[in-house]
């Protein structure tokens, strides 16, 4: 099936922005090394942290669902009735923090996902849990999902990871380190890319009691043993998901309201308002009703500008969305870590945008595909047929990018929006977008994303 999507002719109105899908995974996860139990309010509940909590119920932990909140009586260090296999489906920081915690389980286990995460790179975090002392096999392909982690504990000592694939090795190995039998260092090589990742996870086992340090370039980490404490936590915006609502209020004149919006956060993602404070859009908090407000001026989106996405990545098929109205130049740097999530994400949106009429040129660096260029218009014909390359992150840009077309569009992966925004239709909806399941291709083109995220 694909979408149909109407253009529209303006974008106004009240929106509710989801909460935070890496707060929340985290929230999980510290509850359920903890003794005792935790709650974790505003939790966001889609696929992936779904994925999550029956991942983390594997290993022993009482996940339950209630209006507002989850309630986590976690297993500490007893792993009291693990499964032997955990399921991570296409949940990258899933696979890698269930591998990395396996190897602590007193008996194998088995960790596996679908077919995109088989293609993803797994390598560097096996290798460095294999320099800790785990026994780690790949099933299928060498250093790829799914594996068997015969477990029996770590042992601590020094590991090396690179900075620049991916920082969930370092929230893997960081989340596992405090159970060794040792203190477990962290040596990290090369330039260390989305670092609010790894900022979040280092609160996030700080709140919880683990004793870690890390170097101010988050080049350098020292773990001692310890054990993880229950608490409450509360999960605000997540700035990934509100970019799509943002991006959409910066291509029409006029305001919109972003509601659940407290103002502080740690996401790398949170760049998206300088962002689009540069390109002339206004942008206002008010912390005393959780709300954000976008106006929108008639002339904004004109210019030449230029953004580096090292520590926010997620957005970067969003920029490429806003940019193909910017008139003028927008230029995207530092994004060579997207060729390795769900789909070579540059790529993708590049390759989408240019069959909807777009000018948009990839940068390479060192032979890497790095960023992009695009030169925008007021519009364009549309009535293009889009693949999402199996990414959900790509359809809700590209989605984005069609509503001010002439001419519907369609699109293929329009459910995947569940994996981290549920409501995304229902919320573009309240603007009076209008859209249509229809029969087609879902491949939109035949174009696979992890035979191009490898």
């Amino acid at each position: 099936m694909l979408l149909k999507v109407d253009p529209v002719d303006s974008f106004s109105g009240t929106f509710r922005v989801p909460s935070s899908k890496p707060e929340t995974q985290r929230a999980i996860l510290t509850g359920t090394l903890a003794e005792g139990t935790s709650r974790v309010f505003n939790d966001l509940r889609c696929d992936e942290t779904e994925t999550m909590k029956n991942a983390c119920r594997a290993f022993g932990a009482e996940i339950t669902e209630h209006d507002g909140y989850l309630e986590i009586r976690g297993t500490g260090r007893s792993f009291r009735h693990h499964r032997r296999v955990i399921q991570s489906r296409g949940s990258g920081l899933v696979f890698r923090t269930m591998t990395a915690l396996a190897s602590v389980q007193p008996s194998p286990v088995v960790v596996t996902g679908d077919a995109t995460l088989r293609n993803r790179v797994m390598e560097p975090l096996l290798r460095a849990l294999r320099e800790l002392g785990a026994d780690i096999e790949s099933i299928v392909s060498e250093d790829k999902a799914p594996v068997v982690n015969w477990g029996g504990g770590l042992k601590g000592g020094v590991c090396r990871l690179p900075g620049d694939i991916s920082s969930q090795f370092v929230t893997a190995v960081l989340f596992a380190a405090p159970l060794a039998d040792g203190p477990v260092e962290i040596e990290v090589t090369g330039d260390v890319y989305s670092q609010s990742y790894i900022r979040q996870t280092l609160a996030s086992l700080t709140g919880a009691g683990i004793k870690v340090s890390a170097s101010d370039d988050l080049r350098h980490y020292q773990v001692e043993p310890s054990s993880y404490r229950a608490q409450d936590v509360t999960t605000h915006e997540d700035y990934t998901s509100a970019s799509y609502l943002l991006a959409a209020a910066a291509l029409f004149p006029g305001r919109t309201v972003l509601t659940d919006v407290y103002g502080d956060s740690m996401q790398g993602e949170f760049a998206i308002v300088p962002i689009l404070e540069q390109l002339g859009v206004t942008v206002t908090f008010d912390r005393a009703t959780s709300s954000l407000t976008v106006d929108n001026p008639p002339d904004s989106l004109r210019g030449s500008f230029e953004v580096n996405v090292q520590d926010c990545p997620n957005i970067v098929p969003t920029l490429a969305a806003l940019g193909a109205y910017v008139q003028g130049s927008l230029r995207v740097t530092g994004g060579r870590l997207t060729r390795f999530h769900k789909a070579s994400r540059i790529e993708a949106m590049a390759t989408e945008l240019t069959r909807m009429g777009v000018d948009i040129e990839v940068l390479y660096d060192d032979g890497i595909c790095d960023g992009f260029e695009v030169r925008g218009a007021r519009s364009y014909p549309g009535g293009a047929t889009l693949s999402s390359w199996g990414d959900h992150r790509v359809f809700m840009s590209l989605f984005v990018a069609g509503l001010r077309m002439r001419s519907a569009n369609r699109f293929a992966g329009f459910e995947d929006v569940r994996l981290s925004f549920p409501a995304f239709l229902t919320e573009f909806a309240k603007a009076g977008v209008r859209t249509t399941a229809v029969e087609g291709d879902g491949d939109a083109g035949g174009v696979v994303s992890e035979a191009m995220a490898g």
